[in-house]
């Protein structure tokens, strides 16, 4: 008696593809976003910049390492809960060939979601040694007040 054979043709590309799929929606559910963002001029960036953020009680931060940038290359905006981080450096400039060149440069932006409760107007940031920290304070929170109930005038309730 034979057996019913069924042949499946296997593609590794297939795999390949469905597996980096699969870590893209990991990483966006998980980080919120999936690819670095282009550049304003559409390109893709040439350098991807890796934050730290951290939350305490009365602010989040946000620190990147910007290797290469210097300050006055550095752009930082907030719009509609949007923390825009923005940079361009132009790479040194040789009359030789290159041999070997890794540092960063070029241009990047990196657009982060913030809480809607921060206060705005309180965002500071500071620029050190190629070290970017940005504070952004959350809102106070409504603290509990107690209303004292007091009795009606004669008035009121004379006309009432």
């Amino acid at each position: 008696m034979r057996g019913n054979l069924s042949i499946t043709w296997w593609s590794p590309s297939a795999d390949m593809r469905s597996a980096a799929r699969a870590m893209d929606r990991l990483i966006e559910q998980f980080f919120g976003e999936q690819v670095p963002d282009a550049d304003p001029s559409g390109n893709p960036p040439t350098y991807y910049l890796p934050v730290d953020i951290f939350e305490s009680e009365e602010a989040y931060t946000l620190v990147a390492s910007v290797p290469g940038f210097k300050q006055d290359h550095v752009e930082i905006t907030f719009e509609d809960g949007i923390l825009t981080i923005k940079a361009k450096a132009e790479g040194l400039k040789t009359p030789g060939r290159w041999l070997r060149q890794e540092r960063p440069f070029g241009s990047f932006v990196r657009r982060l979601e913030v809480p809607s409760q921060v206060e705005t107007g309180k965002i500071e940031a500071q620029f050190d040694n190629g070290e970017l920290t940005v504070t952004i304070p959350k809102t106070a929170k409504p603290q509990p007040v107690r209303i004292q109930i007091g009795t009606r005038k004669k008035e009121i309730a004379a006309k009432a």
